[in-house]
């Protein structure tokens, strides 16, 4: 069965959404490296990637082909989320060169919301698990129609990354006020910002047990959502 899996990845891989996803995914890696733009926007385009995955299958009739073949259903949508979640994954890969030749470099600091931090890979695997549960958790009750719940998890997306950039947005308007001593002390929203933000090293702990809590928030959410999926298909006609 595992061999059925790996098949059913190779065709998402190479006959899926590819041209697609390697243009999303050169617009992602590329918006690491404007100067002030907001972090979590790149990634949002790999959410799209993802639903266009799905909206190919109206033109091409792919899942009806897909469960002709002799396969079960369940390898079918565990194909699919593998595909969904492995490029997610990579967007964050690619992140990592910029981070460090942001962090060796003089490049200015991003001003428009949270620098790439080790707290911020921890935070956007959480806002990709808002939006996996959203749209992946529910787009099996009909995969053939996914407009409508990605944009229900599109919105989500980007209240989520609202609620993430928030603290760091407070700091940013209060941190020239508190260097120059007109305001003694920074509210704890404006800390946890400036925690957030830091890239000196100075809250680094604090910011990996961030990155531990989206790592395991976001393998937790896959592993729960991908289950309620295959039962979604199980029972969906064809």
């Amino acid at each position: 069965m595992k061999s059925q899996t790996l098949n059913l990845l190779k065709k998402e891989l190479i006959l899926g959404n590819t041209i697609q996803t390697i243009i999303w995914m050169t617009c992602c890696f590329g918006m690491y490296f404007i100067p002030s733009y907001p972090t979590y926007i790149g990634p949002f385009y790999i959410t799209l990637c993802i639903m266009m995955t799905f909206a190919l299958n109206q033109s091409s009739h792919d899942i009806l082909y897909t469960v002709l073949l002799p396969v079960r259903k369940i390898d079918t949508v565990k194909a699919r989320f593998l595909y969904c979640g492995l490029i997610e994954i990579v967007s964050l890969v690619f992140a990592v060169f910029p981070a460090i030749l942001r962090l060796k470099t003089s490049m200015p600091e991003n001003r428009a919301g949270i620098n790439l931090t080790v707290a911020y890979f921890g935070l956007q695997l959480i806002v990709y698990s808002i939006f996996n549960l959203i749209f992946l958790g529910n787009v099996y009750k009909n995969p053939l129609k996914p407009g409508i719940r990605y944009f229900i998890a599109a919105i989500a997306y980007f209240i989520a990354y609202a609620l993430c950039e928030l603290p760091v947005w407070i700091y940013y308007g209060m941190q020239e006020n508190f260097e120059k001593g007109i305001i003694k002390e920074l509210p704890k929203l404006a800390l946890i910002g400036q925690k957030l933000n830091d890239t000196t090293g100075e809250f680094l702990k604090p910011q990996c047990l961030i990155l531990l809590g989206g790592i395991l928030i976001f393998f937790g959410v896959w592993y729960l959502i991908f289950y309620r999926a295959a039962k979604q298909f199980e029972k969906y006609d064809m």
